[in-house]
């Protein structure tokens, strides 16, 4: 069994709610003497119990927005040392910030997650996710320099690069998205390469995977797959632990976990620079306190499907509200659509007048080409658009 921080990775009950309770308090403390919305929302209310959370008002993402920029912090933005952004609802930025103290719980919580996973010092890590909107990749730098392991700074854009990285440097775990992973074991498989003659123990993907996927990949790589789970608004990756019997624990010394409805609801508990109370997350969960043969003792959670509406085009975060925006700006406006949802891309099929057709029947090719290039220079996402006759679109733009 391999555990980083024993203390509170395997605290008895008792001891945790004592431990989550005492934080608890303090919070509301500290959210009422900085965060004018909370100390609005809250007024005089106190617990004495972990079962009067349920007393305090939720915190939404809606919240969150109308706070933009700094209206949620809790500190002075001088002490706030790293900011990073994520998507909030319909496609606004939301701010994200961390203390000194945070980053260093950040980096002891991930490397949790890499001491559950195997890696020692001798260990040689590549993080390769993307360069998109994911911003994880600190959290994970922070967590292998907490355990001496090598990381390899230099991330590839290319396939080839990608596997000549492989072979050049040696990494022993290979940190990335499941749409590359996937990626990479059909190009290991299409060039016929021998994935044992890679130095790759480990997988680590940046969110969960259905077992039949888990499977394709621990074939094609020959490598031990595991995953984290977070919420980018709270912590990705550190909120949870996939342990050796692959479930996720979550760090209930740093998060206090609930349901509301099916929905994820997290409060955290030591964040310095923007604590969140009672944080509905958008994703669907289940939380069971079953006993694991790991010996953690952090409940275990099991991640379901995002309720929000948000979906996800080469692990970019995607809201509907997006696509109106852009065919908005576009001769498509006001015309109605469907969306088909790719591992690679988008499809975005445009229901298109018999009117706007004859008006537009020798630029419809350049047309599409403008539209497709403002998905991929707007939001990140390549897209391919499709024009159809009358009564196939669902969504009109108003």
């Amino acid at each position: 069994m391999r555990v980083f921080d024993r203390r509170y990775e395997m605290m008895p009950r008792p001891q945790m709610e004592q431990l989550q309770l005492e934080r608890l308090q303090a919070l509301l403390v500290r959210l009422k003497r900085n965060v004018r919305r909370y100390r609005e929302q809250i007024g005089d209310k106190q617990v004495e119990s972990l079962e009067e959370i349920t007393s305090l008002p939720f915190t939404t993402l809606d919240d969150m927005a109308e706070s933009f920029p700094y209206g949620m912090f809790s500190l002075p933005l001088r002490e706030v040392i790293r900011l990073h952004s994520t998507l909030g609802p319909k496609g606004t930025p939301l701010i994200i910030g961390h203390s000194q103290n945070d980053l260093t719980h950040w980096g002891r919580l991930v490397a949790r997650q890499f001491v559950a996973s195997g890696v020692t010092p001798n260990d040689v890590i590549q993080i390769c996710l993307g360069g998109g909107s994911y911003r994880g990749g600190a959290g994970y730098v922070l967590g292998a320099e907490l355990i001496e392991a090598s990381v390899i700074a230099e991330e590839p854009f290319h396939i080839d690069y990608q596997l000549a990285m492989l072979q050049n440097y040696r990494p022993t775990m290979l940190i990335t998205t499941p749409t590359d992973a996937k990626q990479l074991a059909r190009t290991i498989a299409e060039r016929r390469l021998d994935p044992q003659s890679l130095h790759l123990r480990t997988l680590l993907l940046s969110r969960p995977v259905n077992e039949e996927s888990r499977g394709h990949l621990e074939a094609g790589l020959m490598v031990k797959v595991q995953s984290s789970f977070g919420i980018e608004e709270v912590l990705n990756p550190g909120l949870c632990v996939e342990c050796e019997s692959g479930n996720f624990h979550v760090n209930e010394d740093q998060f206090l976990v609930e349901t509301a409805n099916r929905e994820l609801v997290i409060t955290t508990l030591c964040r310095e620079a923007m604590p969140l109370l009672r944080y509905r997350t958008g994703v669907a969960c289940t939380l069971n306190r079953a006993k694991c043969p790991c010996g953690r003792t952090g409940i275990l959670l099991t991640p379901g499907e995002r309720m929000d509406g948000r979906l996800l085009v080469r692990e970019t975060p995607l809201y509907q509200e997006q696509i109106h925006d852009v065919l908005s700006r576009s001769p498509m406006a006001g015309q109605p659509f469907s969306i088909e949802i790719q591992e690679q891309r988008i499809i975005v099929e445009v229901e298109i007048s018999s009117q706007l057709f004859s008006d537009m029947i020798w630029g419809m090719e350049k047309m599409r080409s403008e539209i497709e290039s403002s998905f991929l220079f707007r939001l990140g996402v390549n897209a391919e658009v499709r024009f159809s006759a009358p009564g196939k679109g669902e969504n009109p733009l108003n």
